[in-house]
């Protein structure tokens, strides 16, 4: 398989970008190098840049996004972009590719065999710090794992490291759930390895500790992959714990830094939330979230430093929202008007007018465009003292966009574990309503219960399909564009046993070929990627998907 191939680590070879200078420029054989602590460290962070590279956080984004009803074409976007956002995907389309994805599930292999051996003759390196480096390995493998599974279904597992050009990494694809059973047997062994933290916590340097503990996998961050994995895998309770685990783990964090948070973090039912509204202006918390990053909500993210090197900026918002520099232009995708059109004169079906997650989500250039405003705007100003709630926005630059990518945030994991309840039956309700009210409530400036609320548990407790609609519906208006839409839709479609309530819901943006469309995604198979026609060639033993297989990439296949 070309994606294993593609990274092994020889100290002979060029491949895999830079990542090969971290070795010795010489004949030395490889084991050689792996002899101290640091040579375990200087891998392992080079899995991260894996992560962070543009194909790869390009990936994460359009995979989880583009075909949703988040998403429609901007201005000037590419072929192999038109095809994804209007359904006609073919195995040639390049945004099928999985090539980084895999070169990042091999270096963390790489990492996974040797850290123990280096531990065994380098005094310096503790067995826990050790544990600690494999856990971080195992996370950011598993992480590719699940973003591969969700985007095509059956793919190749492995956790051998590509070491040299004897061993064989051509392997017939897995099932979805082997592999997702797979990582989560993985990560059940290395959840408590992780570490709790990279500082230890101190209230006077708490920029500092933020920063290198989201940056970094921490424990919470592996609780919160975990109960994501469990989510999809149907089982309620063991989500529902490890959603606890994050929940706990943060309400603890807040107890100790309250009195350095001061009104910067509020208590919504219980959960610890950043405040949006300071005085009469709003928007406090994307600034908090998105704007600065490493928040005191988030659990993982990508970070993206100008001081760092020239190349290291976010080049998937730059590329595929909004780009500015002086001038405000539209991005090669853009928002779907529905959500926005009204505003804020009247509520929208998803949206309230006094919800500022819509307008720090979305931009209205014009009564007729509508463009994608999160992470692309550092700061959004919502001032409450005006009747027409007009926000004022601090655009990034295209030429300097340095947004983290938030992969795991502690709302997302509030709403995993409303989700989990409410499937749990009915006497589970009304505590997964309080999760998802708590976070409505934060973007609605509800700072007291029971006052000015604009969700109603008696609009809801009676049923389960609107109760499992509630959490979909906030899940949707608070992770929007944040790569995690598709991805729901599919996670329901698969509960479901149907298709039909995703093809109603995507299909809305269409402007053409709507009923071919809902044709199309009434197959299943239709709901993943084809495999990409490359990895077909160099992979015999891959089967394309039967969506897609049809004309020479069938005959690919049985070749």
């Amino acid at each position: 398989m070309a994606g294993f191939l593609g990274c092994g680590i020889m100290a002979t070879t060029t491949s895999c970008n830079d990542f090969l200078d971290l070795l010795p420029q010489n004949q030395v054989v490889l084991e050689n190098y792996w002899t101290q602590k640091n040579d375990v460290t200087s891998v392992l962070m080079s899995c991260y840049e894996s992560l962070q590279s543009e194909d790869c956080v390009t990936r994460m984004g359009l995979w989880g996004e583009a075909r949703s009803d988040n998403m429609k074409l901007g201005v000037s976007p590419s072929q192999d972009l038109q095809q994804i956002v209007k359904e006609n995907i073919l195995p040639s389309n390049t945004f099928c590719d999985w090539k980084v994805f895999y070169q990042a599930i091999n270096r963390c292999n790489i990492v996974c065999y040797y850290a123990p051996k280096v531990q065994e003759i380098d005094p310096n390196y503790s067995y826990s710090e050790m544990q600690a480096n494999v856990a971080e390995a195992v996370y950011i493998r598993s992480l590719c794992y699940f973003h591969l599974i969700r985007t095509f279904r059956d793919v190749p597992f492995s956790r051998e490291p590509s070491i040299d050009d004897t061993q064989n990494y051509r392997v017939p694809a897995d099932s979805f759930n082997v592999v997702l059973n797979n990582i989560i047997t993985d990560l059940e062994a290395v959840k408590d390895q992780a570490q709790l933290y990279f500082l230890k916590p101190n209230p006077d340097k708490v920029q500092e500790l933020e920063r290198n503990n989201t940056a970094r996998v921490t424990r919470a961050a592996v609780y919160a992959l975990l109960a994501d994995l469990y989510l999809w895998q149907g089982n309620w309770q063991r989500c529902i714990d490890c959603c606890d685990y994050v929940i706990n783990f943060k309400q603890t964090e807040f107890e100790n830094l309250r009195r350095r948070l001061k009104d910067e973090v509020n208590l919504f039912n219980d959960i610890p939330l950043i405040v949006e509204k300071q005085q009469t202006i709003s928007g406090h918390a994307y600034e908090e979230i998105f704007g600065k990053g490493n928040s005191f909500e988030s659990l993982f993210e990508l970070n993206y430093d100008q001081t760092l090197k020239k190349d290291n900026k976010n080049t998937y918002i730059s590329r595929y929202y909004i780009n500015s520099s002086n001038n405000l232009t539209a991005g090669m995708l853009a928002a779907v008007e529905e959500f926005y059109e009204g505003l804020p004169t009247k509520s929208t079906e998803l949206f309230m007018n006094s919800d500022c997650r819509a307008y720090e989500s979305i931009y209205q250039a014009s009564t007729t465009q509508y463009y994608i405003g999160k992470y692309a705007a550092s700061r959004v100003s919502i001032d409450n003292s005006r009747s027409n709630w007009q926000p004022a926005y601090t655009w990034r630059s295209g030429e300097s966009d340095y947004s983290n990518w938030i992969v795991y945030r502690l709302s997302d994991v509030v709403l995993m574990k409303a989700e989990a309840l409410i499937q749990m039956g009915n006497d589970r309700f009304e505590e997964a309503f309080d999760l998802i009210n708590a976070v409505n409530r934060r973007a609605n400036n509800v700072l007291t219960s029971g006052t000015g609320e604009t969700l109603k548990i008696a609009d809801y407790k009676d049923s389960k399909e609107n109760m499992e609609q509630l959490v979909m519906d906030e899940r949707h208006r608070e992770l929007m564009f944040e790569g995690k839409r598709w991805y729901d839709l599919v996670r329901v479609a698969r509960r479901q046993g149907s298709t039909r309530d995703l093809a109603k819901t995507v299909v809305k943006k269409q402007l053409t070929n709507t009923s071919g469309i809902q044709i199309r995604l009434a197959d299943p198979n239709a709901l993943y990627l084809p495999y990409y026609r490359n990895e077909l060639k160099v992979n015999p033993y891959l089967k394309q998907n039967p969506a897609y297989n049809t004309g020479t990439d069938a005959d690919l296949s049985k070749n």
